[in-house]
C-alpha cells in the first residue's frame, strides 16, 4: 500500500537532504564504467552457469527454452554495427562486464548493415561480397568470451543487408524508403534469397577457432533469427505496385502462376472476383475542395497551434482541393483529424472510399472508417496508411463493413505525426462498389493481370493477399530448412517479429515467437532518423496500465512454444526511462516468457565505456538503466516472482487485452476458434490474484507498480512523498523531481529479505547529461545532448525493514563501498536514510545475529 507521509515522518527526510514542500536537491555526476568488473555486491554475474552451452543446445520443452533441464530465461541486450566485432581487448573486458550486470544473452543485430569495419562484409567486389576476415575473427573472439562468462547469443541472419546495382540488382539503389535493406522485396525476389543462403551457409559454416566449432554446431548460440521486421503479406500490394522494374514484374508474374493454379482461366478468375459486388449507391460523405463540401465535416486539433484549412486551391484535372496547413507536428497522428462524423454502416454492406491527395514533400497521412467514440474508435473495415508526396495520387478503396453503426461512424484522416502540410481532392464515401473485376485486355493465359490496387474487388483483394501470405510462409519454410537440415543446424529458429508477420504465419512456421516493443520511441516529422528534428513523447507509461506496449505485446505470445521480446527501451532522454527495466522483468516474469533483450547496449566498436548518455537506445552510459539490471534479473531469471497460476487465450484473430497482463499469462492459442472469456479489471488499478503486484493509477500523478516477494520486492513510478509498505519494508520518500523513482531491495544470498545476511538496495530517478538543453516542452533536445559525466538525482527516503541489519554502504558507480549510512535498531526492525548526500543510487546492506549497528 502506498499513502501520503504522514507528518511526523517529514523530520526524517529532511535528515536527508530534503525539507517539507522543498524542491528536489541538486544533482550530481553518477558513472557506471563500462570497464568495471569488480567482484562485489554488484555483481550478478552468479546467474550464469557457465560456459554458456555446457548443458548443450537450447531445445524446446513444454513451450519454453530448456538448457539440459534447466529453464533459459534470457536477460539480454543488442549490439549493433560497430560493437558486433569490438577489438579483443575490448571483448574480453565488455563480456565480464556484461556478465556482472546480470546480462546473460546478446543478439547480434545490424552484423551486415554497414561495411567492415563497422561490420562483417565487405564492400561489394566483382558482383560479390564476402565475410571480412579480420571482422569474422574479432567477432569470433567475442563470442568466445560471452559463452565463457555464461552468455549465450542471439545470431540475426538478415538485418539491415540492402542487395545493390553493384551485385547485379538492378534499380536497387533507388528503390522506395518502404523496402530499405531489401525488405519485403526479399520474400519474392529469387536471386536476393539465393544470396541471403550464400551469407548464411558461409556465416554459419565458419568454423570458430576460439571454440573449434562452426557456428551452426555451437551450444552457445541459442537461436537464430532469419529477418528482421520485415513484413510482406502484411503490407498488401500497394507498396508491389509501386516498385520499379524488375521487382514490380517478378511479383506480377508469380502472382498470375498462382491465380492460373488457381483457377485455371480468366473466365473462372472473373467470375470469382464479381462475386459479392454490389452496384454503386448513395453517396454518404463527400469533401470538394472547392467548397466547404456535403456533410458534418469536424476538426479535432492541438489547441495550442490548430491546424487550418484552404478551399479553392488546385487539384487533379481540374478539379478544387483542399489545403492542410499544420504549423505544430502533435505527440500522435491522432493529435490532429479531419473527419465527417454521424455516418450510418449495416455490417456485411460493401462501401466504397475514394479521394486524390498528395503533400508539400513526403510524409504519411492515415485514413480510416471508424467507430467516433466517446469509448470506442475502432475500424469498421476500412484503414489505410497512404505514402502522400508531391504527385497527386487518386485511390479507391472497396470495404466491407465490420459491424453496424448507426449515426456512430466516421470518415477520419490523421495527420498529426508530421507538420508537412498536404491537399485532398474529391474525397467521396458510397454505398456499394465498382462494376468489372478484370480490365479489358487483361488475361491469365498472357500472365498480364496487374497488381490488384486499392480499387480492386474484396475477392481480388483477397486471393492478392492469399498470395503474398503462401509466398511468405513458403519463404520462411525453406530458410529454415536450408538452415537446419541442409547446414545442420541444431538452435531454434524463428523469422520476423510476429506483428509483422501476423500471428498465423509466425504459428504456422515459426519455432517461436518473437516480437518488440518501445514506449515512446522518437518521432522524426521530417526527414527519417533527423538528428535535430525529433521528439519523444515524455510521459510516464505507469500512468497508463491496459494501455501499455509491454502488456499489450503479451497478448501476441503463441502460448504453445517460446517467447522472446528481443528489443524493449524507453529511448532516452526519457525522464521517465528507469522503469524500462522493471517493467521489462515484471512482464516477462508474470508472463513466463522465454527472454528479453533490451535495444541496446552499444552500436561501436570502441565506445564501451561511456559517461553519457549516448543518444537515444545505449545502455551504455546510462547509469540510472544500468544499475537496475541485476536487482531486476533475480526477479526475472532468478525467478524471484513466480508466473501468474491462471491463463487465458486469444486466437490468431483475436487478441486479448493488456488489463489482464497482471492477473493472467495471455497469448494465442493457435488452435482456437474463439477467445477465452474473461472478466476484463476495469478501472486503473490492476493486481495480481495474490496481491504480490499492484499497479495503482487511480490518481494519475501517483500512477505507480509496487512488487512484494520474500526475495526481491520493487516500487517504481510516481511515488515521490508518501509512504509505502512492501511487505516487512516499509519506505518513506521525499520530495524527488516529478515524484518519480524506481525502488528495489533484493536479496543477494538468495535468501528472504527477512533473514538475508546480504542486500542490494538499488534507488534511481533519472540521469541527463551536463549542458543537456531541452525545448520548452520537455520532448527534444535536438542534437543539443551535452556531456559527460552524466548528472543523476539521490532518491530522499527513510527505510524500516524487519530484519537484523548490521550495516548499510553506499557505493560508487564500481559498487566499491564509499561511505556508511548510520542505522538504528529497535523492536527486532532496523531503520536507515538515504538520499542525495551520499551521492550514490545503491546501498550494500549487510545483516545478521551478530555485530553492531552503526
Amino acid at each position: 500500500m502506498a499513502r501520503r507521509m504522514k507528518a511526523w515522518a517529514w523530520a526524517a527526510v529532511a535528515a536527508c537532504g530534503m525539507a517539507q514542500g522543498g524542491a528536489a536537491a541538486e544533482r550530481f555526476p553518477f558513472v557506471l564504467p563500462g570497464d568495471d568488473v569488480a567482484k562485489n555486491a554488484t555483481d550478478f554475474s552468479g546467474l550464469n552457469p557457465r560456459p554458456a552451452g555446457t548443458d548443450g543446445f537450447v531445445t524446446i520443452r513444454d513451450g519454453h527454452f530448456f538448457t539440459g533441464d534447466r529453464r533459459l530465461r534470457i536477460w539480454g541486450m543488442n549490439v549493433c554495427f560497430g560493437a558486433n566485432v569490438p577489438a579483443k581487448a575490448d571483448a574480453e573486458t565488455a563480456a565480464a562486464r556484461l556478465a556482472k550486470l546480470g546480462i546473460n544473452g546478446i543478439r547480434f543485430h545490424h552484423h551486415e548493415t554497414a561495411p567492415a569495419p563497422r561490420g562483417l562484409l565487405r564492400p561489394p567486389e566483382n558482383g560479390a561480397r564476402i565475410l571480412d576476415p579480420e571482422m569474422l575473427d574479432r567477432q569470433d573472439f567475442f563470442l568466445d568470451r560471452l559463452h565463457r562468462h555464461g552468455i549465450y547469443a542471439n545470431l540475426n541472419l538478415h538485418v539491415g543487408r540492402s542487395f545493390t546495382e553493384a551485385e547485379g540488382f538492378e534499380n536497387a539503389d533507388d528503390l522506395p524508403y518502404d523496402v530499405r535493406y531489401s525488405k519485403y522485396i526479399l520474400y519474392f525476389e529469387p536471386r536476393m534469397r539465393a544470396k541471403l543462403k550464400e551469407f548464411i551457409r558461409d556465416y554459419l559454416g565458419h568454423v570458430n577457432p576460439y571454440r573449434k566449432l562452426r557456428r551452426a554446431d555451437d551450444p552457445g548460440i541459442a537461436v537464430l533469427e532469419i529477418t528482421n521486421e520485415n513484413s510482406f503479406s502484411t503490407k498488401g500490394t500497394s507498396l508491389a505496385r509501386r516498385l520499379p522494374e524488375p521487382y514490380r514484374g517478378e511479383f506480377q508474374r508469380q502472382l498470375n502462376a498462382w491465380l492460373l493454379k488457381k483457377y485455371g482461366g480468366t473466365g473462372a478468375l472473373r467470375a470469382a472476383w464479381r462475386a459479392g459486388i454490389e452496384p454503386p449507391g448513395a453517396e454518404l460523405a463527400r469533401l470538394d475542395g472547392g467548397v466547404q463540401g456535403r456533410g458534418a465535416w469536424k476538426i479535432h486539433t492541438l489547441k495550442d497551434a490548430p491546424y487550418t484549412l484552404a478551399f479553392g486551391e488546385p487539384g487533379p484535372d481540374g478539379a478544387k482541393a483542399v489545403k492542410v496547413s499544420i504549423p505544430k507536428a502533435g505527440p500522435s497522428g491522432a493529435s490532429h483529424e479531419l473527419m465527417l462524423t454521424d455516418l450510418s454502416l449495416k455490417k456485411g454492406r460493401t462501401y466504397t472510399v475514394s479521394f486524390a491527395f498528395r503533400a508539400e514533400k513526403p510524409r504519411e497521412i492515415h485514413a480510416d472508417v471508424s467507430r467516433q467514440g466517446p469509448s470506442a474508435w475502432g475500424s469498421l473495415g476500412f484503414m489505410e496508411k497512404l505514402a502522400a508526396g508531391p504527385a497527386w495520387q487518386k485511390g479507391t478503396w472497396h470495404f466491407r463493413a465490420t459491424d453496424d453503426a448507426d449515426k456512430g461512424a466516421r470518415l477520419c484522416f490523421k495527420f498529426g505525426e508530421s507538420d508537412t502540410g498536404f491537399w485532398l481532392a474529391d474525397v467521396r464515401l458510397r454505398e456499394g462498389g465498382t462494376a468489372d473485376p478484370v480490365p479489358a485486355g487483361q488475361t491469365l493465359e498472357a500472365g498480364t493481370i496487374d497488381i490488384p490496387d486499392r480499387g480492386a474487388t474484396e475477392a481480388a483483394t483477397a486471393d492478392a493477399v492469399r498470395f503474398m501470405e503462401e509466398t511468405e510462409a513458403e519463404f520462411i519454410r525453406d530458410l529454415t530448412r536450408f538452415i537446419k537440415q541442409d547446414l545442420g543446424a541444431k538452435m531454434p529458429v524463428t523469422a520476423s517479429q510476429i506483428t509483422y508477420h501476423g500471428a498465423r504465419i509466425t504459428a504456422d512456421t515459426c519455432e517461436f515467437a518473437d516480437i518488440h516493443a518501445y514506449w515512446q520511441h522518437p518521432r522524426f516529422p521530417g526527414k527519417p532518423w533527423d538528428s535535430k528534428n525529433w521528439t519523444i513523447g515524455n510521459t510516464p507509461m505507469e500512468a497508463a496500465p491496459g494501455k501499455d506496449v509491454v502488456f499489450e505485446r503479451a497478448a501476441w505470445r503463441l502460448l504453445d512454444r517460446p517467447f522472446t521480446m528481443s528489443e524493449w527501451n524507453i529511448p532516452a532522454p526519457h525522464d521517465y526511462a528507469a522503469s524500462v527495466v522493471p517493467f521489462a522483468a515484471l512482464a516477462a516474469a508474470l508472463q513466463d516468457w522465454d527472454g528479453v533483450f533490451f535495444f541496446d547496449y552499444a552500436s561501436d566498436a570502441e565506445k564501451w565505456n561511456r559517461d553519457q548518455l549516448g543518444g537515444y537506445f545505449s545502455f551504455a552510459g546510462h547509469p540510472v538503466k544500468l544499475a537496475l539490471l541485476g536487482a531486476f534479473a533475480n526477479l526475472y531469471v532468478r525467478g524471484d516472482l513466480a508466473p501468474l497460476p491462471a491463463r487465458a487465450a486469444g486466437t490468431c484473430e483475436t487478441r486479448l487485452p493488456a488489463a489482464l497482463g497482471l492477473s493472467h499469462r495471455i497469448g494465442i492459442d493457435p488452435a482456437a476458434k474463439a477467445p477465452d472469456a474473461v472478466e476484463v479489471p476495469a478501472g486503473a488499478r490492476l493486481a495480481s490474484a495474490d496481491g504480490a503486484v499492484v499497479w495503482d493509477a487511480t490518481d494519475p500523478k501517483r500512477a505507480q507498480l509496487r512488487v512484494v516477494s520474500p526475495r526481491t520486492r520493487a516500487l517504481w513510478g510516481m511515488v515521490g512523498s508518501q509512504e509505502h509498505e512492501l511487505g516487512g519494508w516499509t519506505v518513506r520518500t521525499g520530495a524527488i523531481e516529478r515524484d518519480y523513482a524506481t525502488i528495489v531491495l533484493t536479496s543477494l544470498d538468495g535468501a528472504p529479505l527477512e533473514s538475508s545476511k546480504h542486500m542490494l538496495l538499488v534507488a534511481v530517478g533519472s540521469a541527463e547529461n551536463e549542458g543537456m538543453e531541452w525545448n520548452a516542452e520537455r520532448t527534444s533536445v535536438s542534437n543539443r545532448w551535452g556531456r559527460g559525466p552524466t548528472q543523476v538525482n539521490g532518491i530522499p527516503a527513510e527505510m524500516t525493514l524487519r530484519a537484523p541489519v548490521t550495516a548499510v554502504h553506499a557505493l560508487d558507480g564500481r559498487g566499491v563501498r564509499s561511505g556508511t549510512v548510520p542505522v538504528t535498531r529497535e523492536g527486532g526492525a532496523a531503520r536507515w536514510e538515504i538520499g542525495p548526500a551520499s551521492k550514490t543510487l545503491w546501498y550494500e546492506i549487510e545483516a545478521g545475529s551478530g555485530g553492531g549497528v552503526r
